[in-house]
């Protein structure tokens, strides 16, 4: 019985140390996140690579090894925050038209610092039908995107990683996503 506590503050320590330590950082004055603390800002060069359209991201953030990233972005909107369950089944369609699979692991409504979210959760693949690249393997991502709307903006998180580390990544995500603070003056 002595050693239980002993036990319960190492395992804390080596599931802490596993996923990672997550550190504050300010997007801008009205975004803040807590990201892996190896994570870094991409270059706009990264994030027109990464996220080509027409509205790019307020920021992105991206792991050593440039395979997990998170995207976020605030747009003018049409919708008011009472629209959200509307504009989470205009985003499910969205969603499901731009990968050729998706598999739905969540889809749901969160409360994060005061606002609800939209909260999607998914797997997706792309086919290369084209020829575009050598191996023609389908391309999967794990991806979650989570959105409210604040003010008449649209606020976005998007968290991308291979299918393949999805199972590394998945809980670090939530724990990411679920640290948004959106300040008052958004």
């Amino acid at each position: 019985m002595k050693n239980i506590p002993v036990l319960l503050v190492l395992f804390l320590f080596l599931s802490s140390f596993q996923q990672g330590k997550l550190v504050k950082t300010k997007v801008n004055d009205a975004i803040t996140i807590y990201l892996p603390a190896d994570f870094i800002a991409m270059s706009q060069a990264d994030i027109e690579t990464k996220y080509a359209s027409a509205k790019l991201p307020v920021a992105g953030y991206t792991d050593f090894s440039r395979t997990a990233d998170l995207g976020i972005n605030v747009a003018f909107s049409q919708w008011n925050p009472e629209d959200l369950e509307i504009m989470r089944s205009f985003y499910k369609s969205n969603i499901l038209g731009l990968y050729d699979t998706v598999q739905f692991i969540r889809e749901d409504v969160e409360q994060i610092d005061g606002h609800d979210f939209a909260v999607f959760e998914f797997v997706s693949s792309v086919n290369d039908n084209d020829g575009i690249t050598v191996d023609q393997s389908p391309v999967s991502k794990y991806v979650r995107i989570q959105y409210t709307i604040v003010k008449g903006k649209t606020v976005l998180f998007n968290f991308t990683c291979p299918a393949s580390q999805r199972e590394k990544w998945a809980p670090i995500s939530r724990q990411i996503l679920e640290s948004v603070k959106l300040s008052k003056t958004l």
